[in-house]
Protein backbone atom coordinates (compact mmCIF):
# COMPACT_ATOMS: atom_id res chain seq x y z
CA UNK A 1 0.00 0.00 0.00
CA UNK A 2 1.36 3.28 -0.94
CA UNK A 3 1.89 6.20 1.90
CA UNK A 4 0.81 9.88 1.39
CA UNK A 5 4.15 11.85 1.74
CA UNK A 6 4.02 13.55 5.27
CA UNK A 7 3.16 17.12 3.97
CA UNK A 8 -0.10 16.05 2.46
CA UNK A 9 -0.84 13.93 5.68
CA UNK A 10 -0.38 17.00 7.96
CA UNK A 11 -2.52 19.50 5.33
CA UNK A 12 -5.40 16.76 5.19
CA UNK A 13 -5.40 16.38 8.81
CA UNK A 14 -6.21 20.43 9.12
CA UNK A 15 -8.47 20.16 6.95
CA UNK A 16 -10.74 18.17 9.00
CA UNK A 17 -11.52 20.30 11.80
CA UNK A 18 -12.53 23.04 9.35
CA UNK A 19 -14.77 20.98 7.65
CA UNK A 20 -16.52 19.55 10.81
CA UNK A 21 -18.07 23.13 11.16
CA UNK A 22 -19.85 23.20 7.92
CA UNK A 23 -23.43 22.82 8.81
CA UNK A 24 -26.39 24.46 8.01
CA UNK A 25 -27.04 27.73 9.38
CA UNK A 26 -30.44 27.97 11.85
CA UNK A 27 -33.48 29.28 9.65
CA UNK A 28 -36.47 31.29 10.85
CA UNK A 29 -39.64 30.86 8.85
CA UNK A 30 -41.08 34.28 8.17
CA UNK A 31 -44.70 34.10 5.85
CA UNK A 32 -44.12 30.92 4.71
CA UNK A 33 -39.83 31.79 3.67
CA UNK A 34 -37.23 30.80 5.67
CA UNK A 35 -34.13 33.40 6.53
CA UNK A 36 -31.61 32.70 8.21
CA UNK A 37 -30.58 33.24 11.55
CA UNK A 38 -27.55 35.84 10.69
CA UNK A 39 -29.45 37.57 8.49
CA UNK A 40 -32.01 38.53 11.55
CA UNK A 41 -28.80 38.98 13.80
CA UNK A 42 -27.60 42.06 11.13
CA UNK A 43 -30.84 43.66 11.01
CA UNK A 44 -30.81 43.55 14.95
CA UNK A 45 -27.20 44.97 14.54
CA UNK A 46 -28.56 47.72 12.44
CA UNK A 47 -31.71 48.38 14.48
CA UNK A 48 -29.42 48.75 17.39
CA UNK A 49 -27.31 51.66 15.68
CA UNK A 50 -29.62 53.94 15.66
CA UNK A 51 -30.15 54.55 19.86
CA UNK A 52 -26.38 54.03 19.37
CA UNK A 53 -25.43 56.64 16.59
CA UNK A 54 -28.28 59.42 18.57
CA UNK A 55 -26.11 59.04 22.02
CA UNK A 56 -22.88 59.43 20.13
CA UNK A 57 -24.09 62.76 18.01
CA UNK A 58 -26.09 64.25 21.38
CA UNK A 59 -23.05 63.73 23.03
CA UNK A 60 -20.63 65.27 20.42
CA UNK A 61 -18.62 62.11 20.58
CA UNK A 62 -18.07 61.82 16.23
CA UNK A 63 -14.49 63.12 16.74
CA UNK A 64 -13.66 59.98 19.20
CA UNK A 65 -14.98 57.48 16.11
CA UNK A 66 -12.57 58.93 13.79
CA UNK A 67 -13.81 57.28 10.45
CA UNK A 68 -17.69 57.01 11.38
CA UNK A 69 -18.13 54.28 9.10
CA UNK A 70 -15.79 52.10 10.13
CA UNK A 71 -16.29 52.90 13.64
CA UNK A 72 -20.45 52.11 12.99
CA UNK A 73 -19.95 49.07 10.77
CA UNK A 74 -17.75 47.95 13.82
CA UNK A 75 -20.70 48.42 16.49
CA UNK A 76 -22.80 47.13 13.89
CA UNK A 77 -21.10 43.48 13.87
CA UNK A 78 -20.70 43.50 17.06
CA UNK A 79 -23.97 43.97 18.10
CA UNK A 80 -25.10 41.01 15.33
CA UNK A 81 -22.06 39.25 16.73
CA UNK A 82 -23.80 39.57 20.53
CA UNK A 83 -27.18 38.68 19.33
CA UNK A 84 -26.10 35.76 17.52
CA UNK A 85 -24.51 34.71 20.79
CA UNK A 86 -27.44 35.40 23.06
CA UNK A 87 -30.39 33.52 21.21
CA UNK A 88 -28.60 31.15 18.47
CA UNK A 89 -25.86 29.15 20.27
Amino acid sequence: MKSFPAPLRAATLCLFPALAGCTLSPSIPVLGAAFPGWFFCLLAGALLLIPCHLLIARRGWQPRFSPLVISYLALMFLFAALFWFLFFT
